[in-house]
């Protein structure tokens, strides 16, 4: 417990402490878009680009890993658009907001060191294996429904080329693609050129945990708590279970695969929801209310799922 809360006081310092300064006007409201424009334009994209030129995708990979992972957290996206629907009457592009935010786990911020402490470095080429398809393939899913639920009365054919245009526009998406790309060719960076990427890699999460912090003062928590709380169950307890039960009990992998996908997946949602929310302008309050509350639950949770590992 104390191990994960430490792990996690980082974030929560940073959103606290840029939450108090949008409250008290210490910074202007306006420089919390400026700073979000900056995460989703330049500083995540840089990210994932030297994420994925530096993996080592033949140490990576394990196939029956990644469908226990992703079979749960695909679960817990149509989970959580077809209860938003049905329970909080929300609009079709809304409810794949609120889908989202089930969906994309905080892989990299909060996960990689909660798994390295609690397992050891042997764990992060299957950790990272999960980790290079995450954002790429989560977005695409997110994305591409987004643009099938606001396709406002067009054909298939039109919605299909629409949605993968808007995928491959996103910056996100050129990171991984560009990085993958060099990755693979064997083709190396000068170095004086990694190092500035990295300068800017090193800004991505604190800029983005900043501009959220002060974005939080913008809505209630509150007001939306009842379904911030499902899509919290959703993420922190459905997905883990439905990981574990597959690379468990179905596939029979090797515990270190087990503890890859089970415990990554009951990492809490990351920034990218609330990026997601904004880039469509659908569901913000509620993706910044589940930004806090997960994360908090998260201390608790992810305890459960460490201690529960290690009891096998």
């Amino acid at each position: 417990m104390l191990s994960v809360f430490f792990t996690v006081f980082p974030v929560f310092f940073i959103l606290g402490a840029s939450y108090l300064i949008g409250r008290f006007k210490y910074l202007p409201d306006s420089v919390a878009d400026a700073l979000n424009a900056y995460a989703l334009r330049v500083g995540v994209p840089v990210l994932l680009f030297l994420a994925m030129y530096r993996l080592d995708f033949s140490k990576a990979f394990q196939v029956p890993m990644l469908v226990s992972f992703y079979t749960g957290a695909v679960t817990c996206f149509i989970l959580g658009i077809v209860l938003s629907r049905i329970f909080w009457k929300r609009r079709p592009g809304e409810s794949v907001a609120v889908g989202f935010c089930a969906v994309f786990s905080n892989s990299v911020l909060i996960g990689i060191p909660v798994v390295q402490l609690a397992f050891g470095d042997a764990i992060l080429a299957p950790v990272f294996g999960i980790i290079a398809l995450h954002a790429s393939s989560l977005y695409t899913l997110g994305m591409v429904t987004m643009e099938f639920a606001r396709q406002d009365g067009r054909g298939f054919g039109e919605t299909v080329r629409a949605a993968m245009s808007a995928v491959m526009a996103n910056p996100l998406m050129f990171g991984i693609l560009t990085g993958i790309a060099l990755n693979l060719t064997g083709l190396e960076l000068f170095i004086p050129l990694e190092r500035a990427l990295d300068m800017i890699r090193v800004t991505a999460i604190p800029v983005s945990l900043v501009g959220i912090g002060i974005v939080l003062n913008r809505y209630r928590i509150s007001s939306e708590l009842s379904e911030a709380l499902m899509v919290s169950v959703l993420s922190l307890f459905i997905h883990p279970l439905i990981a574990f039960v597959l690379s468990y009990h179905v596939f029979g992998l090797d515990m270190l695969f087990v503890q890859a996908a089970t415990v990554l997946a009951a990492m809490p949602p990351g920034m990218n929801v609330y990026i997601f929310a904004n880039l469509y302008k659908r569901a913000q309050g509620l993706s910044a209310s589940v930004l806090v509350i997960a994360n908090i639950l998260s201390v608790f949770t992810i305890s459960g799922w460490l201690l529960f590992m290690q009891s096998l």
